[in-house]
């Protein structure tokens, strides 16, 4: 299966009649069947200590193992603690390739912010 390139956009709230600045009018369930139609088709669960379930292999993975090919970070216009980030990549132990959906910013889980911290993504 070919990996799409690496990608990161940012759906934050801006203004809708900028062209090409995103904007909130991006669900989270039209992101996930973006990178399920990309090949994206497992999941990753979040666990303690920022580790990661693959749903495939069922084996945990440490969050800085995990290559990130696509991320896509959303936020909410209505509420700015309203923030995502999906995150794609290959399982390093079965190479199924997934995706996963973390809280980050002052509203997130302590399990997902550290995976998020965890998560090498200069490379993006």
């Amino acid at each position: 299966m070919n990996e799409p390139d690496r990608e990161i956009v940012d759906d934050a709230p801006s203004s809708p009649s900028r062209p090409g600045v995103p904007s909130d009018n991006t669900t989270l369930t039209a992101v996930l069947d973006e990178i399920e139609a990309d090949g994206y088709t497992s999941s990753f669960v979040v666990r303690p200590d920022a580790e990661l379930m693959c749903t495939t292999c069922r084996e945990t993975v440490s969050a800085a193992r995990l290559d990130p090919a696509l991320t896509r970070r959303l936020e909410g216009a209505s509420d700015p603690s309203d923030e995502l980030w999906v995150v794609a990549a290959a399982c390093p132990n079965c190479e199924a390739h997934g995706s996963v959906v973390l809280g980050f910013g002052p509203e997130a889980s302590e399990d997902d912010a550290l995976v998020v911290a965890a998560l090498d993504t200069d490379a993006l």
